[in-house]
């Protein structure tokens, strides 16, 4: 079972969203959205990594009624649910995020009440505030279609587990 270039190439995508959105003078603090949406796909990935592992040491050993063996069905459908389920709510969040981080940008920007960081150190400067948001906005949104990708090779996975 490889691992899944995908998966690592959201997770990569979502880690510099998180950095550009902090340097972004307007988003600063509310980056860690980027963070916490890396960290849950992180911990998803390894939970169905692991479930896919016991199910492909558990064919090649026959069923018994003992205690240790697995439900091979329940273990696929679960981890089959958790890909869908959770890759795909991580995608739509970084969309959501996105989003969010626009509206932090243009509030930040407005000549009337803005140019306040939203960090105690400004990173950036405003002016690279909007740029900032552009760059990490797109690597959010691709990181979210490359995590459906990853759920398609999880459930590949499964399929090719006797």
């Amino acid at each position: 079972m490889r691992q899944s270039r995908a998966f690592w190439a959201a997770f990569a995508l979502l880690t510099w969203a998180t950095a550009l959105s902090a340097a972004n003078p307007c988003v600063g603090v509310f980056a860690v959205f980027y963070l916490a949406l890396a960290l849950v796909s992180l911990v998803a990935y390894l939970v169905m990594r692991s479930g896919a592992r016991r199910l492909a040491s558990a064919a090649g050993r026959t069923a018994t009624d003992g205690a240790g063996t697995i439900d091979r069905d329940a273990t696929r459908r679960g981890v089959s649910h958790m890909s869908r389920a959770l890759f795909g709510m991580v995608a739509l969040l970084s969309v959501v995020v996105a989003v969010a981080t626009l509206l932090l940008t243009m509030l930040g920007l407005d000549p009337r009440s803005g140019r306040r960081a939203m960090l105690p150190v400004q990173l950036a400067p405003f002016d690279a505030a909007f740029d900032l948001w552009a760059v990490s906005a797109v690597m959010g949104v691709v990181g979210g279609v490359l995590l459906v990708t990853a759920g398609k090779d999880v459930r590949a996975w499964l399929g090719s587990v006797a």
